[in-house]
Order: structure tokens, then C-alpha cells, then sequence
């Protein structure tokens, strides 16, 4: 069973590319249904976190904990995020300890794609990769749109997303917003998501993998990969530790 994604029974490998107004109603459909059939889960996360300067890594943590997003509410799409640090650079993790750069929330939220309305704020660009496997979706705001739904548009805000094109599948996405945007309204300001199939006892699930991140400059950086998935039921609260 796969919860990401129905196929997509338009788009086959091999296939001409489709019509972007055909396609796009479906990405947001298969995308708020992902998100409705998520469920509250637990999984082990591998951390680097990176400070550099001119490219040379200058500090690096490695940490391993075990991450949880759980639903905040029955019919919520509204995930909260707990990390659990088992070892911090191999060590039992200290009660206080520096990470270079840590980004959160973006393993439930990444796909974006749940606002319809808001679908003429934006130019779309559609290709094909790799003899029609893959299709490449480009997505930047429309520029001088006077649409007041559209104001509150990240102005330099871009994403990129690949789609399994015999199966309708997101890959990948990446986003990435202006370095003002960063600072003023505290978006990461690049991040990538990889999604691939994970266990979750006797289901297959169509799950994120790997995600990276870093700031304007490349002066901060955090990849983390995923796996060990299962699913989280338990009401207890796993508080995050300081981060100082």
C-alpha cells in the first residue's frame, strides 16, 4: 500500500508531457490526501549539522535521535515535531550542547501544495527528464500580479519538484526563498526533501528519506537522513532539548 501519491493515470513514461492545467489539480489532490492519511509516526533520524566558512567546514556535529510527528488533532493536518537525541557525536547527548544549524518542521509540511486557491499566484513550468520518467515541475510567483490573494507571495520564493511519471509519485521537492525573507520572516532558506518507499510494519509507504538545508551564505548546513519508520500512538511528550 502506498499512501503518497494515487497514480496518475494520464502520465506514463514514455508519454508526451502532460497539460499543466491537467496535471496541476491533480498534484494538489494527491498532495492533501497524503497529508490526510499521514499518520502520527516514529522514525530514527541521522543529523550533520555543519558550520563553514569559505566551503571548509569549520565545526560539525553528529547526532542521532529519534524523531516524532505526531497529529495534533483527529482530522488536523497540523503536525508537531519532538525530537529525542540519543547520541550527540557518538557520546550520550550533555543536558546542554550547541548545534551549528537546525532546521525544524519541514519533514509533515515539505510537498507544500495545500492551497488551491492561491494557484493563479504563480507561474508553473513543466518538463520532461530522463525519456519521460521523470517530469520536472517549476514554481515561481507571478511578477506585478496585482491580486490581493497574492500579496503575501514570497517574492523571490522558488520550488522545484520531481514526479515519478509512471506513477505520479513526488521524488523530490526543493524550495528556496531571498536571503531578506530569511532574515525577516525566519523561512530556511533552502531546503530539499527526498522521498522514497519505507517500511511501517506490514504497509509500504511512500516517506521522506534525506533532507538537506542551509542558509544564504552556506555558513550553516543540516542534512539528515530518515528510516526505522513506525507508526506512534503513544501519548506521552517528548520534550526537545535546549539547543543553546
Amino acid at each position: 500500500m502506498m499512501l503518497l501519491l494515487l497514480p496518475l493515470g494520464s502520465v506514463q513514461a514514455q508519454q508526451p508531457v502532460p497539460a499543466i492545467e491537467k496535471l496541476l489539480p491533480q498534484i494538489y489532490d494527491n498532495a492533501r490526501e497524503y497529508l490526510a492519511k499521514l499518520p502520527s509516526l516514529s522514525c530514527n533520524e541521522s543529523i550533520t549539522s555543519q558550520a563553514l566558512k569559505k566551503g571548509k567546514v569549520q565545526k560539525e556535529v553528529k547526532i542521532e535521535s529519534v524523531l516524532r510527528e505526531v497529529r495534533e488533532t483527529t482530522g488536523s493536518n497540523n503536525f508537531s515535531e519532538k525530537h529525542q537525541f540519543m547520541s550527540v557525536d557518538g557520546h550520550p547527548p550533555p543536558p546542554k550542547f550547541n548545534i551549528p544549524f537546525f532546521v525544524q518542521g519541514g519533514f509533515a509540511n515539505a510537498l507544500g501544495f495545500q492551497n488551491q486557491d492561491k494557484i493563479g499566484c504563480y507561474d508553473f513550468q513543466l518538463a520532461s527528464q530522463e525519456s519521460g520518467k521523470t517530469l520536472k515541475l517549476d514554481i515561481a510567483p507571478k511578477p506585478n500580479n496585482p491580486d490581493p490573494a497574492c500579496h503575501q507571495t514570497l517574492k523571490d520564493y522558488r520550488k522545484t519538484v520531481l514526479i515519478e511519471a509512471a506513477s505520479g509519485r513526488i521524488i523530490y521537492v526543493e524550495r528556496t526563498v531571498s536571503p531578506e525573507d530569511f532574515k525577516l520572516h525566519h523561512e530556511v532558506f533552502f531546503a530539499s526533501m527526498e522521498y522514497g518507499p519505507q517500511k511501517m510494519g506490514d504497509e509500504t509507504l511512500w516517506l521522506p528519506i534525506r533532507m538537506t538545508a542551509h542558509d544564504p551564505k552556506n555558513e550553516g548546513q543540516m542534512i539528515v537522513t530518515y528510516s526505522n519508520y513506525h507508526r506512534y500512538a503513544a501519548s506521552s511528550t517528548i520534550l526537545p532539548a535546549d539547543l543553546r
